[in-house]
């Protein structure tokens, strides 16, 4: 199962960095699951400091903005990377990215692929060059809306789109519409916006 944290998304403007979904792994106790790419430099460079198979404490990514706190936990430092790979997908073959000091930090079931560069999960090279294979995963959890449909539709049993708390508004019904003109549907077949 492949699910979209779209309103977290770096690609329209999101900081990547919510916990939300994260949280909602932990609590269902889910086991082979990868949620990527988080944006936390802080987080990487502390992984990185500490090293390969060590466990470490500390809050990763939060929204401040939003409410959203850090996850607070003692992760097991999986791999360590530079971050740089080559997009092996559709979208963007051959696009060199670099995501900067890049950990894959696990905790309980959930391996966190933690990016020291905002970038949207468009591929699932993002998620090999912090030594995650996304096919070896039941659930993924991609920082992403549209983009990663390309490289991962062929892999996904089904694709989900979530809306766990981020500062990208997925759905028209969840902005504040104040200056609508009376009787405009506010997405198509959807309610009327009253005034």
């Amino acid at each position: 199962v492949v699910i979209a944290d779209t309103q977290d998304n770096p690609g329209a403007g999101g900081n990547s960095n919510t916990t939300g979904m994260l949280r909602a792994l932990m609590a269902n106790h889910v086991q082979d699951a990868a949620i990527g790419v988080l944006f936390d430099p802080d987080a990487a460079e502390a992984a990185h400091k500490t090293g390969v198979g060590k466990t470490i404490t500390l809050g990763l990514g939060g929204e401040p903005a939003l409410g959203d706190q850090p996850f607070e936990g003692s992760f097991i430092i999986e791999h360590l990377s530079e971050g740089n790979l080559t997009v092996k997908g559709p979208m963007m073959r051959g696009a060199k990215i670099s995501l900067g000091p890049t950990a894959c930090l696990r905790i309980g079931g959930v391996r966190v692929v933690v990016g020291s560069s905002k970038v949207q999960m468009l591929d699932r090279e993002l998620y090999r060059v912090a030594g995650v294979e996304p096919e070896q995963m039941k659930i993924l959890v991609n920082k992403s809306s549209v983009h990663f449909r390309a490289d991962f539709t062929p892999i996904a049993h089904s694709i989900l789109v979530a809306g766990a708390p981020g500062p990208m508004v997925a759905d028209p019904i969840n902005l504040p519409w104040k200056r609508l003109a009376p009787g405009l549907r506010i997405r198509p077949n959807g309610p009327v916006f009253s005034g």
